[in-house]
């Protein structure tokens, strides 16, 4: 009997093993994805028609691909059966699919013909799957051959569109354009609830590598937002959720962050061609960043770009960076969790952590409030004893420092909507990022941001006499209070104006950031960095609002910037300190004048004691009397070795700014 039984045991044993290779099997195809698709040309810029082959490398595995921003999906899209002939510019999604098998990643490419881009509906008629209107706007999809074909630009409208990098958005129709649904179509609406995935890709015509990677777009921006607004503007986020959480790429060279949560493309939506203002310079908010920058400041990085949607030419933007926890994350010491990051916003009537908590910002409201006209008040806020020494028990609140040179670009730009708004009565607030690293050292940073009512030699207010040193009463609550607000409090205290008046005379004189020769030398960069990409955008943009009399390079952008380089600059650095003697930071007597002839030391001034030092310490103590270390000056003298001179004058009780000297 036993004998029976074995092999039927057998058997059933041989069986049970077949059902279970069979399941397992089924399941590691099914959790196996198709290998995504792979093509033999990469995204890029193309001069003439080339032949684009699609595989993969799972057996018997179709392929269907979109050009209209769709997914291809397996019963929708075309069917890949032989190579393609690409010769017009053209986004490709292409997706691989095997009965059984989870589909592939979709693989999402851009195809840039200068060439065609030129002629994209030269009738403005919307290309295919574009919509004829949404809201207000009946948009004028063309590149306008009257620009094409000017003679003027003609000849370099094609390196105009090769002289930036591109960012092309793939995304589905109905994800911008949806009456209910569509972004694009309802602009005004924000918040996570309208963020829709996409692809976003970086182009470059030299051939340098660049990116695609999935992610969520949203539209950006206050005013841009506005529906009668043809061009909106987007932020980029990089979720898991799309795919990788991080863009890992380094947009703004070896000095900037190495990843990215989110990005901004910006545009210029204030004194701009598609809202018919010939005033468009398109660089007035870069240049700001960057005066901040070069000051040694955090500041938000950027470049100018061109944008394409689904293949179609959206004009010149400008990316950059977002004044979040990750920034400081990216440049300052500490973890994304350890950082306040704070704006305007509703959260406390009128401002809100981004990052982080207010608890801080709150403190600083109340101490400065309360006044900071003592030194025990002033210092306290940046962690230090009366004397200006660290308090190893103290809180760093607020970086000085950035205060005031953040306030010195606000004033030189005549920032009309800058931390204090002019738009609101100079009671308001608006565009202004603060961040702080509770764990560290250094208090509250301030970013400009959004600083396109700047730079104007004509506007609705003063133009070139703009005055925003203040007071103003923006401020008075704490739903108000901002970056601005904060410096008018300081200038109650006495060491705060001299570190004012210090700054302001290394910025102002000699070879100081906010000279007309520094200040043209930064905005000259940024415009020959567009010249030529201008002409694109005028094609694109420059009839929006004026049908007959398109706005251009020559006639009007070259005009605003000629305005900005020979009549701005020039005068706008007397202007402004004019402007701070006024408010009383600069001193009514010159510093002492320092030089070095042949190793000899001498010293001189208009009036009053010239006090020096000679190992680079200030010859004024806080609190106001000369330091210890402190020398009168008498006579010239010969240094033994390599030494730094600092000096003051010192007249009827008041001391001048600083003058340094290294031999």
């Amino acid at each position: 009997m036993n004998k029976l039984r074995f092999p039927k045991q057998g058997f059933y044993l041989v069986l049970l093993t077949g059902i279970l290779f069979i399941t397992v099997h089924a399941r590691l195809m099914a959790a196996e994805k198709v290998k995504v698709v792979k093509l033999s040309h990469d995204q890029g810029f193309y001069k003439g028609p080339f032949t684009l082959t699609l595989r993969t490398s799972t057996p018997d595995a179709n392929i269907r691909y979109t050009t209209n921003g769709s997914i291809p999906e397996e019963n929708s899209g075309l069917v890949y059966s032989e190579p393609l002939t690409i010769g017009q510019t053209m986004v490709l999604r292409a997706r691989a699919f095997k009965k059984g098998m989870p589909p592939s990643k979709v693989k999402t490419r851009t195809f840039l013909f200068p060439e065609d881009i030129i002629r994209q509906s030269p009738d403005g008629l919307p290309p295919e799957g574009f919509p004829f209107a949404w809201g207000p706007n009946r948009v004028d999809y063309g590149m306008d051959q009257r620009i094409v074909n000017d003679p003027a630009y003609r000849d370099e409208i094609i390196d105009g569109f090769k002289s930036l990098p591109a960012y092309s958005i793939v995304t589905e129709m109905k994800h911008l354009f949806d009456a209910e649904d569509g972004i694009y179509a309802n602009a005004r609406n924000d918040g996570r609830e309208w963020e829709r995935p996409a692809s976003v890709e970086l182009l470059h015509s030299d051939k340098r590598d660049g990116f695609q990677i999935d992610c969520g777009i949203r539209i950006r921006g206050g005013f841009s937002r506005m529906p009668n607004n043809p061009k909106h503007a987007f932020r980029l986020f990089f979720r898991k959720e799309y795919g990788d959480s991080k863009l890992k790429y380094r947009l703004f060279g070896k000095d900037g962050a190495k990843e990215f949560d989110n990005l901004d493309l910006r545009c210029s939506s204030n004194y701009s061609w598609h809202m018919g203002d010939p005033r468009g310079a398109m660089i007035r908010d870069q240049i700001n960043r960057d005066l901040q920058l070069a000051m040694g400041q955090p500041a938000m990085r950027g470049y100018f770009c061109h944008l394409f949607i689904n293949g179609h030419y959206w004009g010149l933007y400008n990316t950059c960076e977002r004044p979040k926890a990750a920034y400081g994350e990216s440049y300052f010491e500490g973890k994304k969790e350890d950082f306040d990051a704070i704006k305007v916003g509703k959260d406390e009537g009128g401002i809100m952590a981004t990052d982080g908590n207010l608890d801080a910002w709150r403190k600083v409201y109340k101490m400065a409030t309360a006044g900071v006209s003592t030194n025990d008040d002033y210092f306290s806020l940046q962690g230090k004893n009366a004397d200006g020494s660290i308090n190893p028990n103290g809180e760093p609140l607020i970086d000085m420092d950035n205060v005031i040179d953040y306030a010195m670009v606000i004033f030189y730009g005549g920032n009309l909507d800058a931390a204090i708004t002019w738009f609101g009565g100079d009671r308001w607030h608006n565009n202004w990022h603060g961040i702080r690293n509770r764990s560290g050292d250094e208090g509250f940073k301030f970013f400009i941001w959004d600083a396109e009512h700047t730079f104007l030699v004509e506007s609705m207010n003063k133009g070139l006499h703009e005055d925003r040193t203040g007071p103003f009463p923006a401020g008075q609550q704490f739903g108000s209070s901002n970056p601005q607000w904060l410096w008018q409090q300081c200038l109650e205290n006495e060491e705060f104006r001299i570190r004012a008046a210090d700054r302001t005379h290394e910025l102002f004189y000699g070879e100081g950031l906010l000279t007309p020769e520094a200040v043209r030398a930064t905005v000259a960069k940024r415009m020959h960095e567009i010249e030529s990409a201008v002409i694109c955008e005028s094609a694109r943009w420059g009839d929006a609002a004026r049908r007959d009399n398109p706005l251009n390079r020559d006639d009007h952008w070259r005009r605003e910037m000629h305005q900005i380089l020979e009549t701005y600059i020039p005068q706008r650095s007397d202007i402004v300190l004019s402007q701070l003697f006024r408010q009383g930071i600069l001193p009514d007597f010159e510093p002492a004048v320092l030089s070095d002839e042949n190793g000899k030391i001498e010293m001189s001034a208009a009036q009053g004691t010239i006090y020096y030092t000679l190992d680079g310490t200030d010859p004024r103590m806080i609190g106001g009397k000369p330091s210890p270390t402190a020398k009168v000056y008498k006579a010239s003298f010969e240094p033994d070795q390599a030494i730094q001179i600092k000096s003051r004058v010192i007249y009827r009780n008041e001391w001048s700014t600083l003058s340094t000297l290294s031999n």
